[in-house]
C-alpha cells in the first residue's frame, strides 16, 4: 500500500510591491499572491483598488505611515509580520512601489529572515522611474544623458548627503518624498556646483488621476512647486531630460484626465472613460451575500416552472453555484423558459451554457413585462432577485396571469468597509456620481447621512428611471440619465457628455 502524508505549509511572507499608485501597474505575480493571502499589511499609498484582489475573508491591516505621523511603529509592523506568519498563514506585506527601494522593505526582511521566517521579494515598479514617465520625463536619454539617481528626499536623509559629489553627476537626479525638504535640496545642489538653470520637475500623485506637474529650474522650482500647492507624495526630477516633458506629456494630456465618477455599484467598471483619462472610484455602497440555502431550494423551483426570470447578474452566480454544488444537470430546464433582465445578465447566464428566450430592449420591470409573448403568459413563474428586490415584477407577473414566486437568491446590505473611502475622496469632489440601483443610492445615505457632496458641481447619473425616482424622492435632482438603461449606456452618455458628441454633448451641469 503506498503511504501517504500531508505537508503542513508552514507560515511565509511576500514582500509585494504595489507600485506607484496605478492599481494596473501591480505586477501579475502580486495580484495572485493577493488572491491566496490570508493577511495582507498594507501601507498608506497603495491604492485601494489593489486590495480589492484579495480574498473576502483575508484580515487587512493598515500599517501606513503619513509624513510626521507613525500610526503603527516599524518594529510593530515587524513583529505582526513574524506573528502572523508564525500562526502558518500566508502575509501579503504590501508596499507602495518597489519594497527594496526606501520602502524598509529590506529591514522587515532581514528582521524575518533573522527568526527562520521564509521570505519571498515580489519586485514592484518603483515610483522614480514611473512617476517621471507618468510626467513624460525619461529618467535617461540618448543624448542627454546615461545614467540615473534615485535619493530618499526627506529632511532626516538628505542632510547626510555628500552635496559636492551629487552636483557633479551628470546624469538625472531623482528624489522621493521632499516636498518639505525642496529648497533645502535646490539650494545645496546649487551651492556645490549645479547649474541653477538645470531643468527641474515635481510631480505629485503621480500615475493617478490626481497627478500635477510643475516644471521650472532648478533655482526657482522649490517657488513654484510650493505656490502650486504640491504636497507628498511626490517626486522631484533635476536634469536636463525634463526638457522633454513639451513632447512627451502623455498622461496628462489624456482627454477625460482630471474628470472624477464615484461608482457605487459593484461592477461599474467604465473601460473606455478609463482609457481616457477619467479616474473612476470603485466605492460599492452594496455588499452582496449569496444565500445558497434558498438557491438549492430554487432548482427544485426551476424545474417545475413555465419561466425562470433573473433580475440580475447577482442572480445568476447565486444559483449557479447552488448548481455546481449540488450536481444539477441543467437538462432539467428543457422545457422551462429563461429570461434576464439586463445585457450584462443574460452574457453571464450564457457563460454558464443557459440562453435566455426573453431579453427586453430596455431593463426595467415594465419593459420586460411587455416583452413577454403573449404565448408564453401565464402558468407558474420564478423571479430570482434580491431580498429587497423583485416586487414590481412579481405583481406584474401575476397581473399577467402568473402564478409567481421570488426567490430571494442573495442579499443586499450596507458595505460599511466603503465608508471612510467615499469620505475621503468626497473631500477632493466629484464630476459625477454614478447610481445603478435604488439601493446603491438607499446605502450610500446609510453609510454617509450628509450627502451635500452630491451637490454643487457633482453630475448624479442614474441608470434608469426606477433609480431616479428612488435618488429624487430624497430632493435631490438627477442630471443625466442614458436613454440605455444599462453600464454601456451610462458610460456612452458621459462619453457624450465630456467628449462633445452625441445627443448629450449641449449638456453641462453648472
Amino acid at each position: 500500500m503506498r503511504s501517504c502524508w500531508v505537508m503542513k505549509m508552514a507560515g511565509k511572507v511576500y514582500l509585494v510591491g504595489a507600485g506607484p499608485g496605478d492599481a494596473g501597474l501591480l505586477t501579475l505575480r502580486g495580484k495572485e499572491l493577493l488572491k491566496k493571502a490570508d493577511v495582507v499589511l498594507y501601507d498608506r499609498l497603495v491604492n485601494p483598488e489593489i486590495l480589492k484582489f484579495a480574498r473576502e475573508d483575508a484580515e487587512l491591516i493598515d500599517v501606513g505611515k503619513s509624513p510626521g505621523e507613525i500610526p503603527v511603529p516599524q518594529d510593530e509592523i515587524n513583529k505582526l509580520l513574524f506573528e502572523k506568519a508564525r500562526e502558518n498563514r500566508l502575509v501579503v506585506r504590501l508596499k507602495g512601489g518597489d519594497p527594496f527601494v526606501f520602502g524598509r522593505g529590506s529591514e522587515e526582511a532581514l528582521y524575518l529572515a533573522e527568526r527562520k521566517i521564509p521570505v519571498e521579494i515580489v519586485p514592484g515598479i518603483t515610483s522614480a522611474v514611473a512617476v517621471p514617465a507618468y510626467a513624460g520625463i525619461p529618467v535617461t536619454c540618448r543624448g542627454f544623458c546615461s545614467s540615473f539617481h534615485v535619493f530618499a528626499g526627506s529632511e532626516d536623509v538628505a542632510d547626510k548627503f555628500d552635496w559636492k559629489c551629487i552636483s557633479k553627476l551628470e546624469g538625472t537626479l531623482v528624489f522621493l518624498m521632499g516636498v518639505k525638504n525642496i529648497d533645502y535640496i535646490a539650494k545645496n545642489l546649487i551651492e556645490n556646483g549645479k547649474n541653477p538653470l538645470t531643468p527641474s520637475a515635481m510631480t505629485m500623485w503621480g500615475t493617478t488621476g490626481m497627478q500635477k506637474t510643475v516644471v521650472s529650474n532648478l533655482a526657482k522650482i522649490a517657488e513654484k512647486a510650493q505656490n502650486a500647492g504640491i504636497e507628498n507624495p511626490a517626486v522631484l526630477v533635476v536634469g536636463e531630460t525634463v526638457s522633454l516633458r513639451e513632447y512627451l506629456n502623455w498622461f496628462e494630456k489624456k482627454p477625460l484626465f482630471g474628470k472624477r465618477i464615484l461608482a457605487t455599484g459593484s461592477g461599474d467598471d467604465f473601460p473606455l472613460l478609463k482609457e481616457l483619462g477619467a479616474q473612476v472610484i470603485s466605492c460599492p455602497t452594496i455588499k452582496i451575500v449569496f444565500d445558497f440555502e434558498e438557491s438549492q431550494k430554487a432548482l427544485d423551483k426551476m424545474m417545475d416552472s413555465d419561466l425562470v426570470i433573473f433580475s440580475s447578474p447577482n442572480a445568476v452566480k447565486s444559483i449557479v453555484s447552488a448548481m455546481r454544488k449540488a450536481g444539477f444537470d441543467v437538462r432539467n430546464l428543457a422545457r422551462v423558459t429563461l429570461a434576464a433582465v439586463g445585457k450584462r445578465t443574460a452574457e453571464i447566464l450564457k457563460e454558464n451554457l443557459l440562453f435566455p428566450e426573453i431579453l427586453p430592449e430596455k431593463y426595467t420591470s415594465g419593459d420586460f413585462l411587455k416583452a413577454i409573448p403573449p404565448s408564453k403568459r401565464g402558468g407558474r413563474a420564478l423571479v430570482i432577485t434580491s431580498d429587497i428586490g423583485g416586487k414590481e415584477l412579481v405583481k406584474g407577473l401575476e397581473d399577467l396571469g402568473y402564478e409567481a414566486v421570488k426567490v430571494a437568491a442573495y442579499r443586499n446590505l450596507p458595505n460599511a468597509g466603503e465608508k471612510w473611502r467615499i469620505l475621503k475622496e468626497a473631500e477632493m469632489g466629484f464630476d459625477a456620481a454614478v447610481f445603478t440601483s435604488p439601493s446603491t443610492f438607499m446605502y450610500l445615505e446609510q453609510l454617509i447621512e450628509d450627502l451635500s457632496f452630491l451637490k454643487g458641481k457633482t453630475m448624479i447619473v442614474s441608470i434608469g428611471p426606477t433609480t431616479a425616482k428612488a435618488i429624487e424622492k430624497r430632493g435631490l435632482k438627477v442630471d443625466l440619465m442614458p436613454e440605455e438603461n444599462t453600464l454601456e449606456g451610462i458610460e456612452k452618455a458621459l462619453l457624450e457628455l465630456w467628449m462633445g458628441r452625441g445627443k448629450y454633448a449641449d449638456f453641462e451641469k453648472t
